[in-house]
């Protein structure tokens, strides 16, 4: 395996999800979080048939399946709409699509909230825009993976709550230059509030800027991330090891305060092995 970046907390793989996940160790894992491509016209996505799309998320549920333990979850944030060829006049709902192939790999699907986004943050070209609305939701599927015994309830806030709304928890604007998909840092939060411990282990298959991992390391959790985009791997790992995160700093190439004492692993070079339970 293609491994970017490693600390005691954090792998970063570069490589892609489907090879990385069939690679790891089965059923081992407490926790995905992710969020995969939507098919709606963004520039990764440019030459991504809807067959494409079917079969990356067919892989990807059935080796995201394998790796997590009994009891499990996987916690998948996607659009409502696949845009065919980045049409805003003709979509395709995605909920049942998801369901379908992710109870086919296994899973139980338990519910799915509604994730409100800051309209006002809203901009094009990644939402529909002229007499149709702006995409200013999405949804949060939860999945669990069958055995593992009596569900935990581990947080009273978010938990009950059938809507999840981060309006008025803005990261700052140029998050966006990190990434068009950048997930915002307070949905994060909650999702592992709610369905993770610390010391647990979180796999991002669909790493991006990496805030998973980012948020993991601030909550006391270990994560495994993937991303084929070597830019992508390299925001991570600033963020993952650094005190403060500094958007313009990384956004002009520049790093801030590194952490002190951190064993890592950068491009491959190992200095020191994690945990064997990691």
């Amino acid at each position: 395996m293609n491994v970017y970046y490693q600390d005691r907390e954090t792998v970063i793989y570069h490589q892609d999800c489907i090879s990385g996940m069939n690679e790891l160790a089965e059923g081992l894992y407490d926790l995905v979080c992710t969020s995969p491509p939507y098919g709606i016209g963004k520039k990764y996505e440019e030459n991504e048939s809807f067959g494409d799309w079917l079969k990356l998320m067919s892989d990807f549920y059935t080796a995201s399946y394998r790796i997590v333990k009994k009891g499990g979850y996987a916690i998948i944030v996607f659009a409502d709409y696949y845009m065919f060829g980045g049409s805003k006049t003709r979509v395709q709902p995605m909920a049942y699509l998801h369901h379908l192939i992710a109870e086919r790999a296994g899973w139980v699907h338990q519910c799915t909230r509604i994730w409100q986004k800051d309209f006002a943050t809203l901009v094009d070209p990644y939402t529909i825009s002229g007499n149709l609305p702006k995409l200013e939701y999405e949804f949060v599927a939860t999945l669990r993976k069958p055995g593992g015994g009596r569900e935990k309830v581990r947080e009273q806030q978010y938990h009950p709550r059938a809507i999840w709304n981060t309006s008025g928890k803005r990261q700052a604007t140029s998050t966006l230059k990190l990434h068009p998909a950048a997930f915002p840092e307070h949905l994060v939060k909650m999702i592992l509030d709610v369905y993770s411990d610390p010391g647990d282990t979180v796999v991002d298959p669909f790493g991006g800027s990496g805030t998973v991992p980012f948020i993991a390391k601030k909550m006391g959790r270990r994560s495994i991330m993937f991303d084929t985009g070597e830019e992508y791997c390299e925001t991570s790992r600033i963020r993952c090891c650094q005190q403060v995160f500094d958007m313009d700093n990384i956004n002009k190439g520049k790093q801030s305060k590194l952490l002190e004492g951190t064993d890592e692993t950068i491009n491959g070079e190992m200095v020191e092995a994690p945990p064997d339970s990691f």
